[in-house]
């Protein structure tokens, strides 16, 4: 036991789960003798390892000050904890035990709250959803309820392989492999992070060299089943994905982000949770803030190559305290005021200013159509493709070239990083024969698009199977053009992610691409863009075009691809337009 500041520090305390495994926790406490509300944060990362990961937007110490004890504990299989790690399965019964173990302690008043960014967020949902009796509030951060490494059908490539990558090596710390064996295999996986731009071009993907490590004893399994399970909704369910909001009865804090490739789903969980949280504490008791940051980003401005200015960051309107007031009013009873600010505030980009309103989606959205036009060529954005509110009447179709040789790419340049996030100038992107590009006419007044985007496409393929990908673009005055949100839709599960149904050749069929939740201002004098295209490589792995199952060959088929936009077909985004206050 040390002491530090009035702070008492244990380390490893075994907490017993109900199958008999030790998980180990560091426990942050006053140095008294009085009972404490405790916060807790389940990790996969080590938490002797990774303070950062520890204390989310927060560290333990600043909790403990303000007469909290803080409970950081290595998930099942990972850091020190017994058991073998597979991610998502066990969170649920591990999160309620433990929950119940730390309102057991002596020093414990009998009230817990959980909170932290990314998986540590994924645990606090698993955990709710369990409704350990003593767990009174969670505040997950840059996550949501429990969303699959798939977007309607395609592959999180990009996202996954690199978040796999960094929990084998973490898995590697307690290998009880050979010493040389070992040293081996840290070598191959160092190799595989210096050149992750060839572990994301691998086909098939099962037989991905990163993947191969987890065939190794102690060594993460689940990489491979994610591929082999994507449409088995049971298998899903038993790892908590989603989590069913139904089962879920406290009080939630969700933060985020815009540029946050799991925005939309966390603005889905708040939405959600009004509405069918399983009690009416829950659903009356939900608030949300939204800023201009990339996953896990939120004291910097810069997102992406945009500086979004001083005042966009969580520090400017102090996510740390708005934490402290909300666990301070569940776990304390302090009635503070928190709940009778605004549910939900958010970051308008354009004007760069914090707003608070008083829902989610805003009352007053007047939900816009910009129908596609074109004189049958919009390929490139020296194309002729246009955009307006005007109906289209009988045009000619656009016709694309989709190769997954070459793919259209997430960004220009080198594209492995784990997470492609942020504002990103698109204009090399927008030189691609392959990329479809609509303009509306220079902005006379500010257009202010804030809540959830969406793109109905109607279009034929002469594939079986494969992918139609969107992105809303603010174009300013100089040309510079930047990313606001992308959705892609799989051809096959375009009626649903839990079953295939191949396309015919040449059929035109309609697809719904949910492109996400943004909030900007297009200014005077700039331009409304939408991009289509048939990848974005390597955020979602590409359709290879034969319809064979995902992930397990290598075959390669190009597919001509058509997009129609006519008084049959009036191929459109939806943009959630706010007027002018």
């Amino acid at each position: 036991m040390l002491q530090q500041e009035s702070i008492k520090l244990e380390i490893n305390a075994a907490v017993k789960m109900r199958d008999g495994t030790n998980l180990y926790a560091d426990i942050y406490r006053p140095d008294d003798e009085s009972k404490h509300p405790a916060i807790l944060a389940r990790l996969p990362y080590n938490k002797d390892e990774s303070p950062k990961s520890l204390s989310g937007y927060m560290n333990p110490q600043k909790f403990v000050r303000n007469g909290y004890a803080v409970v950081i504990q290595d998930l099942r299989g990972t850091g020190v904890s017994e058991g073998q790690f597979y991610a998502r399965r066990a969170e649920a019964d591990d999160g309620y035990d433990t929950v119940e173990w730390v309102a057991a302690q002596p020093w414990c008043d009998g009230n817990v709250g959980m909170y932290g960014l990314s998986h540590l967020g994924f645990t606090q949902w698993a955990a709710a959803k369990a409704q350990p009796p003593h767990l009174k509030t969670i505040c997950p951060a840059g996550t949501q309820h429990g969303a699959r490494p798939y977007k309607n059908g395609a592959f999180r490539l990009n996202q996954t392989l690199n978040w796999y990558l960094i929990v084998t090596a973490c898995a590697l710390r307690r290998s009880t492999l050979p010493p040389e064996e070992l040293k081996s295999l840290r070598e191959s996986l160092i190799y595989m992070i210096d050149n992750i731009e060839d572990q994301l071009c691998f086909l098939p993907l099962k037989d991905v060299p990163a993947a191969k490590i987890a065939k190794e004893p102690d060594i993460i399994p689940f990489y491979a089943d994610y591929l082999t399970y994507i449409d088995e909704e049971s298998y899903w369910k038993q790892l908590h994905t989603p989590t069913p909001l139904e089962e879920v009865v406290i009080p939630t804090f969700h933060i985020c982000s815009w540029y946050d490739d799991l925005a939309s789903d966390v603005v889905v969980s708040y939405v959600g949770m009004k509405k069918r949280g399983g009690s009416q504490l829950a659903r009356k008791n939900q608030k949300l803030i939204m800023g201009p940051w990339t996953h896990s980003t939120e004291q910097l401005s810069i997102s992406g190559d945009l500086d979004f200015g001083a005042a966009s960051t969580g520090t400017s309107i102090d996510v740390n305290g708005m934490h402290m007031r909300w666990f301070d009013h569940w776990l304390k009873g302090i009635d503070n005021g928190i709940m009778e600010e605004p549910r939900v505030r958010i970051f308008v980009m354009g004007d760069n200013v914090w707003r608070d309103e008083k829902d989610w989606p805003l009352p007053n959205t007047r939900y816009t159509k910009y129908y596609f036009h074109s004189n049958g060529h919009a390929n490139t954005r020296n194309g002729n493709g246009f955009l307006s509110t005007q109906l289209p009447g009988e045009e000619q179709t656009d016709i694309y070239l989709y190769d997954p040789r070459n793919p259209a790419p997430t960004k220009s340049g080198k594209t492995g990083h784990a997470w492609i996030e942020g504002a990103l100038e698109q204009r090399e992107i927008e030189e691609r024969a392959d990329v479809l590009i609509y303009t509306s006419a220079t902005l006379e007044t500010d257009v202010e698009v804030t809540g959830p985007v969406e793109l109905i496409l109607w279009a034929s393929s002469s594939a079986v199977d494969t992918d139609f990908t969107g992105k809303l673009v603010d174009v300013w005055p100089d040309g510079k053009a930047y990313n606001l949100v992308d959705g892609i839709v799989r051809a096959r599960y375009r009626e649903s992610e839990y079953a295939a149904k191949l396309i015919k050749p040449g059929k035109v069929y309609q697809y719904s691409i949910d492109l996400g939740v943004t909030s900007n201002v297009f200014k005077a004098g700039h331009r409304i863009r939408v991009q289509l295209s048939s990848s974005s490589f390597p955020k979602w792995d590409r359709n290879l075009n034969t319809g064979h199952p995902i992930g397990q060959d290598a075959e390669i088929k190009a597919a001509v691809q058509t997009i129609y936009h006519n008084k049959q077909y009036p191929s459109h985004i939806l943009l959630p337009v706010i007027p002018k206050r």
